[in-house]
């Protein structure tokens, strides 16, 4: 038994669609994006968006490039019937402080939260505790930015995408679920970090490719490596193989991990502390 629906949700793109096709059987087109409401949230929120067309993604990215308000962006995702979810609600962008109390009031706003795979166990059940506080449903997604297609999953009834949706919205869905680990995280800094140095793996032929783990550091070697003319200028002329071994020899001492397992329990230490005063 295999997967009935698949969806591929890379941020702020579509582009993986124009090659595998956007009207194959079974997989749903959709995106995640990311809309900075200064006024009603005051930090990054990311959205899953499924079903979209071209146009519709062209008019979302208006809203959430130039509008910045969230409530207009979900008030057009309503009327287009597009179905939505909440992704990893206790999350922020580096920079960035989280607004708990924030969070749990856009919660209304949203039919389904994410049970996210890249998260750990704190934070998930921050978000089952807000899904049953709000009655909202929830799907569970890897998140991943290095395959692990099917690693967790969520099982709904529905012959359709709109039916199997309409299901979890009503909270009949049962999720196959996994936490963040630090044998986890570690494996999948390594194989991004591993990906970007080599430029042959690299899938879509975009001027750059970078990849977020919401950690300073980890963000910042990939972001020079992911940069092809850094790339070529730093590291395929003057010290080329001596800052791959630097960057292989740092993921694999486990130091980025342990530092973004530590980031995530302080936010999850931190969330706590500001729902009790809330």
């Amino acid at each position: 038994m295999g997967l009935s629906f698949v969806s591929f949700t890379d941020h702020d793109t579509m582009e993986a669609y124009d090659r595998i096709g956007w009207t194959r059987e079974n997989i749903i087109a959709g995106v995640e994006v990311k809309i900075l409401d200064r006024k009603r949230v005051g930090h990054t929120v990311h959205i899953n968006i499924y079903t979209l067309n071209k146009t519709q993604f062209r008019e979302v990215l208006e809203i959430t490039g130039k509008a910045q308000d969230i409530e207009s962006l979900i008030q057009y995702l309503k009327s287009e019937k597009l179905p939505f979810t909440f992704n990893h609600p206790f999350w922020h962008e580096p920079g960035e402080r989280l607004r708990a109390e924030a969070v749990v009031e856009i919660a209304e706003l949203f039919p389904v939260l994410e049970y996210n795979m890249g998260r750990i166990k704190k934070l998930n059940r921050m978000v089952l505790d807000l899904a049953r506080a709000k009655n909202k449903g929830v799907v569970a997604s890897t998140d991943s930015h290095t395959g692990e297609i099917g690693r967790v999953f969520t099982l709904a009834e529905g012959s359709t995408f709109q039916e199997f949706f309409a299901s979890i919205k009503e909270g009949q869905g049962w999720l196959v679920t996994e936490d963040l680990t630090y044998d986890r995280i570690k494996a999948e800094i390594f194989k991004r970090l591993d990906m970007l140095i080599d430029k042959q793996s690299w899938v879509m032929g975009g001027e750059n490719l970078n990849m977020s783990t919401g950690n300073a550091i980890v963000d910042k070697i990939i972001k020079t490596l992911g940069n092809k003319e850094e790339n070529t200028r730093a590291t395929e002329k003057a010290f080329g193989k001596l800052l791959k071994l630097l960057v292989r020899s740092i993921s694999h001492s486990g130091l980025p991990a342990t530092l973004y397992l530590r980031q995530q329990n302080q936010l999850a230490s931190q969330v706590k502390e500001d729902l009790q005063v809330v």
